[in-house]
């Protein structure tokens, strides 16, 4: 929702001359930005914990023949599976935020969320979430069968 809404954020610079909006403006957007920062990074660590916490289960299907590439095969579905509803109720909440924004403060932002926009938002969240998933992964196959299957965490 937040990078939807960063995409379509832009200031009305005729609509308040004055410096000290402008200001409160560019902090405003500034935090989104951090804030989107935090939940990449939040949502990567809690992915990567996720999934290593699955270490028996990958030493599992070792040992009845997964490879790598299954097991990575199994998270990508994996992540289609979260990202895909996520993008679509962040694409809800983005306009909803839009709608919010407008009728609070009339004036002060111009949002208007681009449809352009959906696709790379929902390919970004899935590629962190995958990649966190694939980094995880690829550290818990590193491990012997049997210290996988007695890896307690």
């Amino acid at each position: 929702m937040m990078m939807l809404t960063l995409a379509g954020a832009s200031l009305d610079p005729a609509s308040h001359p004055n410096r000290f909006i402008v200001a409160v403006r560019f902090m405003v957007v500034a935090v989104a930005w951090v804030a989107t920062g935090a939940t990449f990074l939040f949502m990567a660590i809690n992915r990567f914990s996720q999934v290593r916490e699955r270490t028996r289960q990958f030493a599992i299907l070792r040992v009845l023949g997964g490879s790598l590439f299954f097991i990575l095969t199994l998270l990508f579905q994996e992540a289609l599976l979260v990202a895909l509803p996520g993008t679509i109720v962040g694409m809800l909440l983005a306009y909803l935020h839009e709608w919010l924004i407008s009728t609070l403060l009339g004036g002060l932002f111009v949002l208007q969320t681009p449809y352009s926009f959906w696709l790379p938002a929902g390919i970004i969240a899935a590629s962190v979430f995958f990649a966190a998933s694939a980094w995880s992964a690829w550290i818990s196959m590193r491990l012997e069968v049997l210290d996988a299957l007695a890896y307690e965490d």
